[in-house]
């Protein structure tokens, strides 16, 4: 009955309850860009629990963009954008609070206070100058959190802090370049130094004297990884204070499938992974290879993504090897866990097959 069920819907999305949508809502708020002018905006309604409403027309990061330029891996950046909300909701609860790009730090600004807070910059040609001095700190993102007040007013009621920090420093000497590494105690004793000073000068723009602050410090992977690093700590700020009283310890991870520290530390689930992957090979003798990314919090696997590239010769072939990637999830993979699997050819993404933690079996969707 399954397999039945499966070949009626394979062409559509199959999805669990819809969200009822009610209204969207008027507010009013203040114009960043002209403190003496209004503007009447829309939060629309909220299409799924736990997840931020954002008020309408968006508005951009007063820094757009510039995190391309301080951040070099893509993966990075994503994780440190979206990492940063995921952390906030444990201060700014999703149902209190509204989400809205950061619209403080301008560009200017955060390139400021990174030259100042990192060692100088020298025309130096002594290697042990660099070694001795690493420009650790590379960006700050900077996230919003608004409050429904009277007359259907909203006004900032927080900030979340993202302070991006280096796992290795890159420098040249005369056309020569140069990798050290850095620890993670060095990471983070430059990381709490570095939001002791942020603090300091965040507390002197007027809008932002009297909000709670959250922090949290991200370690990045080296600039040619193909997963993201990770947060390694965070702390919440009362309004108006300057100094943090104590960090909290993040433990999370991603790892990638297949390598060492999968086998290593995660011999259960590489394991998993390498039954998986021979069964796509059993049924599809050519094909490129299956690449996992898992997500741990507290050494536990929380997300498991994968994606599967392979040269299909026809819309049906994509359509029997997409169930039978549906009958592997159930054979092979537990339900303690979210769970999405991609189907790529070279041209683009054919399919795409998510299990939530907790459900029995997975939604699939295949692209026209």
């Amino acid at each position: 009955m399954k397999k039945v069920a499966l070949l009626l819907a394979i062409t559509l999305m199959i999805s669990g309850c819809s969200p009822k949508f009610e209204s969207d809502e008027e507010v009013v708020q203040d114009n960043t860009e002209n403190p003496e002018e209004e503007q009447r905006s829309i939060v629309p309604s909220q299409i799924s629990k736990g997840q931020y409403q954002t008020i309408l027309p968006y508005k951009p990061s007063a820094a757009r963009g510039i995190i391309t330029r301080q951040v070099a891996n893509r993966y990075d950046i994503d994780e440190l954008e979206q990492g940063l909300i995921r952390h906030a909701k444990g201060t700014f609860d999703p149902e209190k609070y509204l989400f809205q790009e950061g619209q403080y730090l301008t560009s200017e600004l955060i390139y400021k206070w990174i030259d100042e807070l990192n060692p100088e910059k020298k025309n130096s040609k002594s290697r042990e100058y660099h070694e001795n001095n690493p420009r650790v700190f590379s960006h700050i993102v900077e996230h919003n959190y608004l409050v429904r007040g009277d007359g259907n007013r909203v006004e900032l009621a927080g900030i979340a802090i993202g302070v991006a920090l280096k796992s290795e420093y890159q420098f040249d000497i005369e056309g020569r370049d140069y990798i050290q590494s850095i620890s993670k105690e060095q990471m983070l004793e430059t990381g709490k130094e570095v939001t002791e000073s942020l603090l300091t000068r965040i507390r002197k723009i007027k809008e932002l004297q009297d909000v709670p602050v959250m922090v949290a410090l991200y370690r990045q992977n080296t600039n040619n990884a193909i997963i993201p690093g990770n947060f390694v700590a965070k702390t919440e700020v009362e309004p108006s204070a300057q100094i943090v009283d104590e960090w909290t310890s993040i433990d999370e991870k991603y790892v990638l499938f297949p390598s060492n520290e999968a086998e290593t530390d995660f011999y259960d689930h590489s394991e998993m992974m390498k039954e998986f992957r021979q069964s796509v090979q059993n049924y599809f003798p050519n094909y490129i290879g299956v690449i996992g990314k898992g997500f741990y919090v507290d050494d536990k696997l929380k997300e498991l993504t994968i994606n599967i590239p392979i040269e299909f010769y026809g819309k049906q072939e994509v359509v029997g090897f997409s169930q039978h990637v549906y009958g592997l999830i159930l054979e092979h993979f537990p339900n303690n866990f979210d769970l999405e699997i991609t189907v790529e050819s070279q041209k683009r993404q054919e399919a795409v097959l998510v299990r939530k933690a907790g459900e029995d079996e997975p939604m699939i969707h295949i692209y026209q």
